[in-house]
This record gives structure tokens, sequence and C-alpha cells, in this order.
């Protein structure tokens, strides 16, 4: 017979994992989405033509800016990060007008005037959905699609890469590893097998045959340069590194100015 104070505290043990568990699952969401809906501009006030996507994503519709360009045979979808919404990257889109880039850009679920509640599956199945209206409702050929996410973004990024490696290729600006290595980096003391394994970036990457791209800022103080190097060692070829020096997290492209346009638009023409 089991001892039977041994059997009472090993029950409670499970309890007490199971419980802290369900409560990480809640609390999760709210630690890592941040969004916005309001829209109060749009690109036209920054000089940009654009039309309203609206995209059907699992049971619900998210809304998007697709960009044209006469300048250019590349598309790229731009994935952004955790808070607000499109209209804070609108400085960014403005930036690569130079590039002559024929442009989508989309709100996850729950962002913008996008429908539902942002979850992690939900991000992927919006990135993945943002990909096929391209692809397939518009006819554009994977061949000339580039994937781009900026910090959260690279998840969404990498999903559809995954689900569509046809793409010509993936930008990985500002990025993690995973979600559980960004916990240990904030919540050192927090045990790691209680957050959920999701956006498993590290792994995703490794098994990518595509071109990679991966930028960071030298001076990250959200995610550390570390998971770049990590991203980038962890990358299969063919791929490129390039670090912005003075750069954080989300000055990346103002920080690299005249020269971060060169890398990135030399890249891309190249796919």
């Amino acid at each position: 017979m089991p001892n039977k104070g041994l059997l009472l505290s090993g029950l409670a043990l499970v309890f007490v994992v199971v419980f802290a568990r369900a409560m990480v699952k809640v609390v999760e969401p709210r630690i890592l989405f941040h969004p916005s809906t309001g829209l109060e501009i749009s690109p036209s006030m920054y000089g940009i033509d654009y039309v309203d996507a609206v995209i059907d994503s699992g049971e619900y519709r998210i809304h998007g800016w697709f960009m044209p360009s006469d300048l250019s045979g590349r598309y790229v979808i731009f994935y952004h990060g955790n808070a607000g919404n499109m209209v804070d990257r609108l400085d960014f889109i403005k930036f690569i007008k130079p590039l002559g880039l024929n442009i989508l850009m989309i709100d996850y679920r729950g962002y913008g005037r996008s429908e539902g509640y942002p979850t992690i599956k939900g991000v992927a199945e919006d990135a993945i959905a943002a990909y096929e209206w391209l692809s397939v409702k518009h006819k554009v050929p994977p061949g000339r699609i580039v994937l781009w996410g900026r910090s959260l973004g690279v998840a969404a990024a990498l999903a559809a890469a995954q689900r569509h490696p046809e793409a010509a290729g993936v930008i990985l600006e500002s990025g993690f590893v995973s979600m559980r290595r960004v916990a240990m980096d904030i919540f050192p003391y927090i045990p790691v097998f209680l957050v959920t394994n999701g956006f498993d970036n590290g792994t995703i990457v490794a098994g990518l045959k595509i071109p990679k791209l991966v930028i960071h800022g030298v001076g990250d103080k959200v995610i550390p340069f570390s998971h770049a190097e990590e991203l980038f060692a962890r990358s299969a070829e063919p791929k490129l590194f390039v670090p912005i020096r003075n750069a954080g997290h989300n000055n990346t492209y103002s920080s690299g100015g005249e020269e971060y346009l060169r890398l990135v638009g030399g890249w891309i023409t190249k796919l």
C-alpha cells in the first residue's frame, strides 16, 4: 500500500500544476496581445494609394490594406507586431515606398477592423489566409511573394512560410526563438513547462529551404539580439544576417536608413 501522505502530496502537486497551467493559459493572451481597434488615419494620408482587403480567415473576416505599385513585380505581405494595429506601421510603409513593392499589410483578428479575438492559433491562420488571398484569389505567382514579419509578425510570417514553402523568401525582423525563450528571458524563475509551447520559430525556420533574411537591432531591449543570432544559426541556407547598429526593437529601419533600404531592396531583387 502506498503511503497515504505521499499520495495526497502527489495529488496536491498535480492539482497545483494543472491549476497553474490553466491560469497561465488565461493570462498569456493578455500579456502577448495588445490590440487597438481605431483606424484614425489611412495610407492615403501618407501619399500611398491603397484598397481595402477583406480576407476570410477561419470563421472571421480580417482587414488589410493592399498598396499596389507599378514599379515592381514583387509582392510583400507585412505582418506587424503585437501592439496597436496597421496605422502604427504607416511610417515604415512610407519609408520602404522607394523600393516600389506591392504591399499587403493585415491586422490580425481583434486588431483594427478585423473580427474576433487574437490567439496564437488565430495569428497563424490569419497569416496563411493573407498569403492565400494574394496567391489564390488574386493569382500572384508564389515566386513573387515575400513574407515579412516584425517582432510577433515573425511568427506569423513563418507560419505562412511553413504552410506555403513555395514563397520567394521570408524576412525575420526583430524576431524571437520561441515564446518559451522570451518567457525565460523575462521571468527566469517561472517553470518553463507552464508556458505554452507556441510560436516555436526556431524549430520552424530550421526546416525551411526558402531564402531567409534576419534583421535585428543590436541594442534591442525587448527581444535580445541573441534571439536573432540563434534564429540565424538554426536557419538552413540560403540566409543573410543584417545586424543594425544603434537600433532597438522598433527603429531598425529608421536607424538603418539608406543602407537598410539598399540591403533589403537588393536581397528582394535577387530572389
